[in-house]
């Protein structure tokens, strides 16, 4: 039986497995967040690429600390509001910085000289 086997099956109640469950994506989410912002530091990418990914980092950290207040505040529906939209936002500029930093299509290649010579 593995470890998380063993950790899920003994905790008794689904909402305490659902919290855990949100706690360790959440610092999942962070640590990733933080270790793609610390490995890009030094590298050489463009300025929209680097300000979304310290976009990313903020709201992540922000994430972070509207879940625990939430928590501690016995979850007041303002702050609860304010952690979903937090979560949104957080999914956007992930979804923004995918599609930043995509490769583009061939199609999209071959087509760039035949837009810069209409202009």
């Amino acid at each position: 039986m593995s470890v998380v086997t063993l950790v899920l099956f003994l905790i008794p109640s689904k909402k305490l497995r659902l919290e855990l469950d949100h706690r360790i994506l959440a610092t999942a989410t962070l640590i990733s967040v933080g270790a793609l912002w610390l490995l890009t530091r030094k590298v050489d990418i463009h300025p929209a690429v680097r300000s979304v990914i310290g976009g990313a980092v903020g709201m992540a950290a922000l994430q972070v600390t509207l879940g625990i207040l939430t928590l501690l505040s016995y979850v007041p529906v303002s702050l609860g509001t304010a952690h979903q939209a937090g979560a949104l936002t957080l999914l956007t500029l992930m979804l923004l910085l995918n599609h930043t930093v995509r490769r583009p299509s061939l199609p999209l290649l071959k087509s760039l000289p035949q837009v810069v010579k209409a202009h």
